[in-house]
């Protein structure tokens, strides 16, 4: 695990830029670094860099787990292409066999070299083998050409920003602002994009001109003509006939392939289903089952929000080292700085895997394993019933004429202003949106509506996300059932942009890698491909079924609950100052919120008129512009 940043243009950047864009990206990789700078070559410490300006300068911060010798420092160089690297190809076994097969010879026992020699002998179709999550840029010092890819899902960032003469990379969109590569310049697209859903969502990013290479996809970049071309490589498919393999097979076999590591693994574990069945395994599949195993959860000081008991009964039954973190008000007034500096783009969510990094991290692990995505694929969460159900409503719902229903629409607003009824508000917009599934799934996962968000950011441009949505869902091929359009709704935008987001920068910010077993390609390919009646019945009873002899009983019987921080009590109370601070008149006139309407929603929030979800969002906002484009205030 590691983090990469890189400049190729045909004008030159100073070095010291490049240097200032690397070092952001120290906490992702605080265990080496190297450079390869066009006019210097290879370089591993800042005395070698000689070259004042440069028209190439690639870049790697190194978090050493698989080789933990210095022959897997990065750039790595083979035939005069060079490598940067970001994840973990965890079949790298495998798959360098069958080069050496073809005559390959390697000098380290490193993933990355695989995969550079991977691509010398498959070219851009090398992707198509690897199973994990990555990010990477190959750059031909020859013919000036850049490849770069990133994993099937997304786990792994990857943003970029072109011009004509120049094409700038990295792992955090922060670091192209630290490394001047970009102006601190707000995208305002994305800005509603954030009040619209609490992250923002798809390619754009939270920066004007920076964009991020979508999941699956591969990028060609010729320096010479400034050509960069998108493909995409894989596809989630919900009709294979094939059903090669079994559940629990596939789910054993993922969990073993990221088991592979030279520095011990953990696990994140809540005491639910998906993060027991991987403690479960992970005591199966070990070497020697009885070794330690470290596994850590978050709780808290008020009873009512906190679920760590059941965390710690799974802990004792396969005898883990557990830590559980307990958070209060306090601990997020001490961290909220580093938090927000954490945040690469704003996010509603990430404070608790923040915390229980944080956790892993002062125990010395370097990788954990966490239950992310289970829920995407085994149809966990309630939005899968719900936005069924309002789907097949919506659709009832656009056999009246588009006229008639925006009549209704500004109707259901203007009353919903009178009465400052929030859920009058959303239906207003429903009735108006132009797409039935868009509405349906903004009304169960949207934040703001178009309403509010028109009076929060009066100078700001806005899209019809409910269309975006919806265009998304509908283009996919082969979803026909409600159930499997939600699923991969939920995959390709709330999991991807604010789940993997998050818990990537989180994570990171701790040098902490998270690994994600039930996010395997032929896993959640197989999962995908199941009839719907055989996922959507009960709470994942399949996951159950598969996994119920490895799993205490009370495992098995427990309800699914969502992860919820006591916020509305924190925010009224404990954190009041800082939401008034976040507020202020001062602190927003920093920002493309209107202040007028923030103290609407502030006062609606203390009378408990509003979810606690949509203070936080602007608190967040605000302080994250604070914190990130006015770096002559930091």
């Amino acid at each position: 695990m590691c983090g990469i940043w890189g400049y190729v243009g045909n004008r030159p950047i100073q070095v010291e830029n490049a240097w200032d864009g690397l070092c952001a990206l120290t906490d992702r990789g605080p265990d080496a670094w190297g450079m390869y700078v066009e006019g210097d070559g290879r370089v591993t410490d800042r005395q070698s860099l000689s070259v004042e300006s440069t028209e190439v300068a690639i870049g790697n911060r190194r978090l050493s787990i698989l080789d933990l010798s210095a022959a897997g420092t990065q750039p790595m160089e083979f035939e005069g292409s060079w490598i940067v690297y970001n994840g973990e190809v965890y079949n790298y076994r495998e798959i360098r066999d069958d080069l050496r097969e073809l005559g390959h010879e390697f000098t380290s026992n490193s993933d990355t070299e695989v995969i550079l020699h991977a691509y010398a002998e498959y070219g851009s179709a090398c992707v198509e083998q690897f199973r994990g999550m990555f990010s990477f840029v190959i750059y031909d010092a020859e013919s000036g050409q850049i490849f770069a890819a990133r994993d099937r899902f997304g786990i792994k960032p990857f943003y970029y920003s072109e011009s004509n003469d120049r094409f700038a990379f990295a792992s955090e969109v922060t670091s192209l602002l630290d490394g001047s590569v970009v102006d601190r310049e707000l995208d305002p697209i994305s800005v509603d994009g954030f009040l619209t859903f609490g992250y923002v969502p798809g390619s754009r990013t939270i920066i004007d001109g920076v964009r991020s290479l979508p999941p699956a996809s591969t990028l060609t970049h010729d320096r010479s003509t400034g050509d960069t071309e998108i493909e995409q490589y894989w596809r989630p498919s919900f009709d294979r006939q094939d059903q090669d393999g079994d559940l629990r097979g596939l789910l054993e076999e993922s969990i073993s392939l990221r088991l592979r590591s030279d520095v011990p693994v953990g696990a994140f574990l809540s005491g639910g289903l998906d993060s027991s069945t991987i403690v479960a395994m992970m005591r199966e599949l070990s070497d020697n089952n009885r070794e330690d195993l470290h596994t850590f959860s978050v709780g808290f000081e008020s009873e009512a929000f906190d679920e760590s008991s059941f965390a710690e009964t799974v802990a004792e039954q396969f005898e883990t080292d557990h830590t559980s973190k307990v958070v209060g008000p306090t601990d997020i007034r001490e961290h909220l700085g580093d938090i927000i500096a954490s945040m690469d783009q704003p996010t509603i969510d990430g404070v608790n895997t923040y915390f229980v990094s944080q956790a892993a991290a002062d125990a010395g692990l370097k990788v954990t394993l966490s239950g992310l995505g289970s829920d995407e694929l085994f149809f966990g969460y309630p939005t899968f019933d719900s936005v069924s159900r309002r789907y097949r409503a919506a659709k009832y719902l656009h056999t009246i004429p588009k006229p008639v229903r925006d009549v209704g629409g500004r109707l259901l607003s203007r009353y919903s202003e009178i009465i400052g009824s929030s859920t009058l508000e959303a239906a207003g917009d429903a009735v108006s949106a132009k797409s039935a599934f868009g509405a349906a799934y903004l009304s169960a996962r949207g934040l703001f509506s178009q309403q509010s968000r028109s009076r929060l950011l009066p100078e700001t441009s806005r899209i019809d996300w409910d269309e975006c949505v919806g265009e998304s869902a509908m283009n996919q091929l082969g979803v026909t059932d409600d159930r499997n359009v939600v699923s991969q709704t939920e995959l390709t935008w709330y999991m991807r942009d604010q789940l993997l987001r998050q818990t990537d920068t989180m994570s990171m910010t701790h040098s902490l890698e998270v690994r994600v077993p039930f996010l395997d390609g032929p896993l959640a390919e197989h999962v995908l491909a199941l009839p719907p009646d055989s996922k959507a019945r009960g709470e994942k009873d399949l996951l159950k079924e598969t996994v119920k002899d490895i799993l205490p009983l009370d495992v098995i019987e427990r309800d699914k609950t969502g992860f919820t921080f006591p916020f509305a009590e924190w925010l009224r109370d404990d954190l009041s100052d800082i939401v008034e601070d976040a507020f202020s008149e001062q602190q927003l006139s920093e920002t493309p919120i209107d202040a007028d309407a923030a103290a609407v929603i502030q006062k609606q929030f203390i009378n408990g008129e509003r979810h606690w979800s949509r203070v936080w969002a602007l608190t967040v906002l605000s302080l994250w512009i604070g914190e990130h484009l006015h770096e002559d205030e930091r």
